[in-house]
């Protein structure tokens, strides 16, 4: 029974631990440009997309160039957060075993 109050403890403390982590990745920002400076997309460190600038000389560019300018930004902001996210579970010391 004891076993299991201790399990109990440590989910306790490991979902403390996640709503902490949680709480940090929101307030985390990643800015990313595409190539050739055409988009900028800010995500948040729960990768949620919170602003996506497109410059007004994308018009001169194609529908391919510019789509792939977008493409290359986002697949960038979401590398750099998840990068950004794994330094910050890092600084938990580990998550508890189970």
């Amino acid at each position: 029974m004891f076993d299991k109050l201790g399990q109990l403890k440590d989910l306790w403390k490991l979902k403390s631990q996640m709503e902490e982590l949680k709480k940090r990745l929101d307030n985390m920002v990643i800015k990313t440009d595409s190539p050739r400076h055409l988009v900028e997309i800010t995500m948040n460190g729960s990768m949620e997309v919170k602003e996506v600038r497109i410059d007004p000389l994308a018009k001169n560019f194609s529908e391919e160039e510019l789509a792939k300018d977008i493409k290359d930004a986002f697949n960038k902001a979401v590398r750099d957060t998840q990068a950004m996210a794994a330094q910050a579970m890092g600084g938990l010391g580990g998550l508890p075993q189970a």
